[in-house]
């Protein structure tokens, strides 16, 4: 089963405000992922600790984004933790290339 972990986010998920994550992940992982898959969603890293909080289901094909693209719509799906596109982009560097994983919170525990 794959896993992939929320630490900063674990709250807004299980709130149902999270519907998006983006990924610094090697491309040869993250074409392991596809839209239909359900995926354990963890607090943090299993391995550091982390306990399994949630089920997700990817409602797209994982694809990749430069974060200068990031909207205001995109980081209130990210959670709202920044406040807004811009913020997102200074916090996590706008040149960057990350991988976008669409999903629906299915099932919490």
């Amino acid at each position: 089963m794959k896993i992939i972990s929320f630490a900063w986010t674990t709250q807004v998920l299980l709130d149902g405000v999270k519907t998006v994550t983006r990924r610094d992940w090697v491309d040869r992982y993250a074409m392991t992922f596809h839209k239909g898959d359900i995926v354990q969603a963890y607090d943090k890293n299993p391995r550091c600790g982390g306990k399994k909080i949630a089920k997700i289901r990817l409602t797209k094909e994982p694809y990749k984004q430069w974060l200068r693209y990031i909207t205001d719509v995109d980081e209130v799906r990210e959670g709202g933790i920044w406040g807004s596109g811009k913020a997102y982009q200074e916090a996590m560097g706008k040149d960057r290339e990350l991988w976008v994983i669409e999903f629906e919170l299915i099932k919490e525990g």
